[in-house]
């Protein structure tokens, strides 16, 4: 953007990063460059909207209380359904299969439900009845646990899991418009918040309400949670696709093709779901080495200050996000990064420095989820966004729901080794990742090649 300064000078402010650089060429042709508007906090840097994107920062603040609150009510439904399991049918394997009925849904139906939102001409509605639906088959097992058949609560949630994509890719997958231009690697670093939020903040709520009432208590806790947060999506003004290109996104399996079709996007959706078949087993792994270190009730407080470093990371890279065109390497190897810190817990014998060290695990988990939206949101044409970003997250919840399953297997190895095993997933799938990413340019959604 040019101006014409007091003496005659051109002014030139040209955004870079989250910063606004000024630009003055005096008529001698020098160049003055100073940067204005720098932060001098992450929280500063975070909240500050610029005067032009206040309306912008109304809107995504908008977005962002919605959003938590249907991913708050997604979180604390896996705890929800094996509390209110055991206070029904006194059995954790009921819970088990209540929660993996859920989850496992969401690769199936993620196609379908990304294809439904890239050709509505009213996305904010379909995401808003997708939620609601979420919120009330959620609900239906206080009233079908114990007094029906065990497949009938089974098959309502089978429904609630069909809905979970619109919570998760489906809603970030808007959020890049939303945000206003520049402002992408921003955004998308909050909405990261937002899931370190909700994974704190259902677990405990469902707790604190289970422990007032009664478990069903906390399972409409959640229900409401989730209904209000339809409600808050239906009131957003979500852009549609243009005509033409709701038109070319009319294949369900589009979204698929151009995953498996763009090395850059396929490489992303490979690493982060291999990845996720070790991190899927950290709560069960976390609790095996609580009980080793004979404090079993800090199985909590490990899985809390990761979540917690998550939320720091996050934060940090909303203050100071790298560019765009690096956000498939920051996936990558941040990736690789989540499970080095994890390997050396499995080698220490203090549970301080067990913690510590998961808290370093969680502060690379903020920047990994920020970059690998943002790289999506890069690299997927808008056409096939929704698509792209529900096939995505489906395949990292079903193969976290895989991955908790799997290390059920490895239960007569010791904590150490399980830990291990859950670190070694993500240290191995982030340097295949990062070295792929070496050999092959990343194309983008226009057809560009930038360099990874």
């Amino acid at each position: 953007m040019a101006a014409l300064g007091e003496r005659g000078e051109e002014v030139q402010y040209r955004p870079i990063g989250d910063e606004l650089e000024r630009h003055v060429t005096i008529l001698t042709g020098d160049v003055i460059r100073c940067k204005s508007d720098a932060m001098a906090s992450p929280v500063e840097q975070v909240t500050y909207a610029y005067p032009g994107t206040r309306r912008d920062g109304a809107r995504l603040t908008h977005y962002l209380a919605a959003a938590l609150l249907a991913r708050t009510a997604d979180e604390g439904a896996r705890v929800a359904l094996v509390i209110l399991a055991l206070d029904r049918t006194d059995s954790a394997a009921v819970g088990g299969t209540l929660v993996a009925t859920l989850l496992l849904p969401h690769v199936v139906a993620a196609p379908l439900v990304g294809a439904l939102v890239d050709r509505s001409r009213r996305p904010a509605a379909v995401l808003a009845g997708a939620i609601a639906v979420f919120a009330a088959a959620l609900a239906a097992p206080v009233a079908l646990l114990g007094h029906a058949p065990l497949w009938q609560t089974c098959l309502v949630l089978a429904m609630a899991g069909c809905c979970g994509p619109a919570l998760t890719g489906g809603l970030t997958s808007r959020l890049a418009a939303l945000a206003g231009p520049g402002q992408e690697a921003r955004a998308f670093a909050l909405d990261s918040l937002s899931y370190s939020v909700a994974g704190m903040l259902g677990p405990a709520t469902v707790g604190l309400v289970a422990a007032a009432a009664n478990p069903g208590t906390g399972i409409l806790a959640l229900a409401v949670a989730a209904v209000l947060g339809a409600l808050g999506v239906a009131s957003l003004r979500l852009v549609a696709s243009a005509t033409a290109e709701r038109k070319r996104a009319a294949g369900l399996f589009e979204g698929a093709r151009a995953i498996a079709r763009v090395p850059a996007l396929r490489t992303i959706t490979l690493t982060t779901s291999f990845g996720q078949l070790g991190l899927g087993g950290l709560a069960v792994v976390a609790t095996t080495l609580a009980a080793a270190a004979h404090e079993p009730t800090r199985a909590g407080l490990l899985l809390s200050v990761t979540a917690g470093g998550a939320f720091v990371g996050s934060l940090l890279w909303a203050w100071r996000p790298l560019p765009a065109s690096l956000a498939p390497r920051v996936t990558v190897w941040a990736m690789a990064a989540v499970g080095v810190p994890l390997t050396l817990a499995a080698a220490v014998h203090s549970l301080a420095l067990a913690v510590a060290l998961f808290a370093l695990s969680g502060l690379c988990t903020g920047p990994f989820a920020a970059a690998l939206f943002l790289a999506r949101n890069q690299l997927a044409a808008e056409a096939i966004r929704t698509q792209v970003f529900t096939i995505g997250a489906g395949l990292k919840v079903a193969a976290s729901a895989i991955g908790a399953g799997l290390l059920g297997l490895a239960a007569p190895l010791s904590a150490s080794a399980q830990l291990l095993l859950v670190a070694a997933f993500p240290i191995v799938a982030g340097i295949a990742g990062g070295l792929l990413l070496r050999r092959r340019p990343c194309s983008g959604a226009g057809g560009r090649v930038d360099a990874c």
